[in-house]
């Protein structure tokens, strides 16, 4: 069965899958990401070589169990010695018996249990766009406990900071991580892009912030700025150990001033809740301010900032989260008073209403991307 959603260049997909389960689950997840194209649903391993030897595919997905000859991971291996160039996911029922280590260490595909939630999203994306994958280097980051140099925090709390941060500033999506590279919250819509190669990339340099501060004195904050086409990128440091990236779509330079404003406060916030932890040198630590010694508790997280008291009423207003009311933001911000006037203009609500459009049969709700198991509840 040949399904084609669109006229225009696109994709070329193969599934394999003998129980016709696995193209539904392409299809929600294409249509999540917006995309073009061509899918090529076959029932065996024989007819998705033939399809691969036929014409050029962009992806393949497969099925871990085909038949009592060949599995989804022999046939992985066999396309990717007709045919290096395609890349190749094996999705794996929960029963499935899962190859050793080992194989799927050297393995040439992605191998993913259902339900294969956002991961999935990301692994379509990484081998559509063309991104290479080091299939070694993904750590099952369920499993990794932070090692001894990494102080552990209490990611619940640095959560809800992070949530408010990111309705505050209006970014897409945050990912929190530590110097090592790895990923350990994210929220909103960050699987756009590779998140553990992103925090690979950036933790290097969050790695060097003690460094810097003994040039410019104290403890440096450090705050980068990535402008790209599809996305923008915004990363703060927290402490010395842990940073966090903020992510807008599209070219977004006008956030700078609110990332510079909220996040920083939202930083100083979860620095706070972090304690010892933020500023806490590794056994071997390197030179400090002070020498080569260890911060003393002194050194530690800086004290809470207290809320104004603009009511007289200190009481009812230490009761309340230091975000929960903020009449200075709310207050001071420019208005663009002809903006307003023409907010409930009969006119432009049409062409806002008509600048929706309308539900087409690809698009897929947050109910039904759950339900193909592309989206944690």
């Amino acid at each position: 069965m040949v399904e084609r959603m669109s006229v225009a260049p696109a994709s070329r997909l193969i599934v394999v899958d003998p129980q016709h389960e696995i193209a539904r689950i392409v299809r929600g997840a294409m249509a999540l990401l917006a995309r073009q194209y061509v899918l090529v649903e076959v029932p065996g391993a024989a007819d998705g070589l033939y399809e691969v030897e036929r014409a050029p595919a962009d992806l393949l997905v497969t099925a871990a169990r085909l038949d009592d000859e060949v599995d989804g991971v022999d046939l992985a291996v066999e396309i990717a010695r007709i045919s290096l160039a395609t890349p190749v996911i094996v999705l794996a029922e929960q029963g499935d018996p899962r190859p050793d280590s080992a194989r799927l260490a050297q393995a040439p595909f992605q191998y993913f249990v259902r339900p294969v939630a956002e991961p999935f999203l990301r692994a379509l994306r990484i081998a559509l766009d063309g991104l290479p994958v080091d299939f070694a280097a993904v750590p099952d980051l369920a499993e990794i406990a932070l090692p001894s140099d990494v102080p552990p925090v209490d990611l619940k709390t640095l959560r809800a900071i992070m949530l408010s941060l990111m309705r505050d500033v209006g970014a897409m999506g945050v990912i929190l991580a530590d110097r090592l590279g790895r990923v350990l919250i994210d929220e909103g819509a960050t699987g756009y892009l590779d998140r553990e190669r992103l925090v690979g990339l950036l933790a290097p340099s969050f790695s060097r912030t003690g460094d810097m501060g003994a040039l410019v004195g104290g403890r440096a904050w450090a705050m980068q700025y990535y402008d790209g086409e599809r996305i923008d990128l915004y990363a703060l440091s927290l402490g010395l150990h842990y940073f966090l990236c903020l992510l807008f779509e599209g070219s977004n330079r006008a956030a700078m001033g609110a990332v510079a404003v909220y996040g920083r406060r939202a930083a100083d916030q979860m620095i706070e809740r972090m304690g010892v932890a933020a500023y806490a040198l590794p056994v071997a630590a390197r030179a400090t301010p002070q020498g080569d010694l260890p911060y003393t508790p002194a050194d530690e997280a800086p004290p809470a900032r207290q809320p104004s008291n603009r009511s007289g009423n200190a009481a009812t207003l230490e009761a309340l989260p230091e975000t929960a009311f903020d009449p200075d933001a709310l207050f001071t911000q420019p208005v663009d008073e002809q903006l307003a006037d023409s907010l409930f203009d009969p006119e432009a609500l049409g062409r806002m209403a008509d600048g929706f459009g309308s539900d087409e049969a690809s698009q897929v709700d947050i109910d039904a991307a759950r339900n193909l198991g592309l989206w944690g509840d």
